[in-house]
């Protein structure tokens, strides 16, 4: 098949090597990175870019210390958004001191203990968002519930009024998709727009919790700061950032996509009905089967033999997660869609001191969701349409009809 120009004129140099089309990629990417993995495990893509796809491969780097995140430079703000401090990296690409601080802070509020005190505002949001849904007689799940309900969860943990929960609607799925490689650079540019947008919401709403602090993570943060070892300012708003767009965006694709791959399994679905108990094991399938997070990243701080390869210093590494956790050495059948999987050690959160920090609390919710959604009987009402993001793998439609209540 011809090579789009275009293309090739994107910012992610390895893209315009599939030789397809971008949507035909965001609907089914898995035969591409079979093929890569089939035939160059270990790929070098462009002087200083290599791609891993085998699962041991990937696995190892994860946890590998001489692989590193590329950490960006503190930013100034633009002039426009002057009252803002130098924000400060993430702790997604931030490494160790630095990260190892920043992960502690907030890592006691992801503790599945912690959690639990969420489930029952969970199950109630669902609820709520399936009665609209059902009385609808149906409509596009990802806008109707798998994006909602996410993303209201998360603001309810960081202390985000309910008032204002709408407007992280649009400008969180800009980010998402600035963050992808492959994207347009007019699509990046608004989402660099959208980034200071949001900081700057989080810059004034951290002024008012300071003023009159609530039962949420962004108080407890600024109940803290200013101790040594906590968090800057600018260390704040880019946490806050992360936690909500991280928080939601993911999870709002693994609902998604979960809840296709079960309709188009309905033999699994049926047994799910039959059998609740099996609906943590479904869950952890549908994180291995369409992992949400495709990609990650390292970089390698010196010369690293992989096999017969050697990757050389400064090197930039992309992960394939979607296909290491596809990878048949380690998962038989990977392409078929198993709920009883066993084991199933996918690497959909990652590994190592980066693996993801709300994995339980996106485990809960996938499940809760499920487990209330599959209480109905659903059909697919038109084609479902994927997403054009190469790292985050979601749709953006699945147009779906009630059929009545199961």
């Amino acid at each position: 098949m011809a090579m789009d120009e275009a293309m090739m004129q994107l910012s992610g140099k390895w893209f315009h090597a599939l030789g397809i089309s971008q949507a035909q990629f965001a609907a089914n990417p898995y035969p591409v990175y079979r093929h890569w993995q089939q035939t160059s495990p270990i790929k070098e893509l462009a002087p200083g870019q290599w791609m891993i796809l085998n699962y041991d491969d990937v696995r190892n780097i994860l946890m590998d210390g001489r692989f590193i995140k590329r950490t960006p430079v503190p930013r100034t703000p633009p002039p426009k958004f002057h009252t803002l401090p130098v924000l400060s990296p993430s702790m997604l690409v931030t490494n160790p001191p630095d990260h190892t601080r920043l992960r502690s802070l907030v890592n006691r509020a992801f503790q599945p203990k912690h959690l639990e005190r969420l489930r029952p505002y969970i199950a109630e949001l669902a609820g709520e968002l399936l009665d609209s849904f059902v009385n609808n007689g149906g409509g596009n799940l990802v806008e109707d519930y798998a994006f909602p309900l996410p993303a209201l969860v998360i603001a309810e943990l960081l202390g985000v009024p309910a008032k204002d929960r709408n407007l992280f609607r649009s400008l969180s799925q800009k980010i998402a998709l600035m963050i992808d490689p492959t994207q347009e650079p007019a699509i990046r540019q608004q989402g660099q727009e959208a980034r200071w947008e949001l900081l700057d919401y989080f810059h004034h709403l951290a002024q008012q919790k300071k003023q009159n602090p609530g039962d949420d993570l962004l108080s407890a943060l600024l109940q803290v700061q200013g101790q040594e070892g906590t968090l800057s300012a600018g260390e704040l708003l880019t946490m806050s950032l992360l936690l909500l767009v991280a928080g939601h965006e993911t999870t709002t694709n693994l609902i998604s996509l979960g809840t296709y791959r079960l309709l188009m399994t309905p033999s699994a679905l049926d047994e799910l009905r039959l059998h609740p108990e099996l609906w943590a094991s479904a869950v952890e399938e549908c994180l291995r089967f369409e992992s949400p997070v495709q990609l990650d990243g390292r970089m390698a701080q010196q010369d690293v033999r992989m096999g017969d390869q050697i990757i050389p210093e400064g090197a930039s590494v992309t992960l394939v997660l979607a296909q290491a956790n596809r990878d048949p050495r380690v998962f038989p059948n990977p392409d078929t869609f198993d709920i009883h999987r066993h084991p199933n050690m996918h690497l959909a959160f990652g590994r190592g001191i980066h693996m993801c920090l709300g994995a339980s609390l996106a485990r809960m919710e996938a499940t809760i969701a499920f487990s209330q959604l599959f209480r109905y009987s659903l059909e697919l009402h038109g084609e479902p349409v994927f997403n054009p993001n190469v790292l985050l793998r979601g749709l953006k439609l699945l147009p779906l009809i009630v059929k009545g209540a199961q």
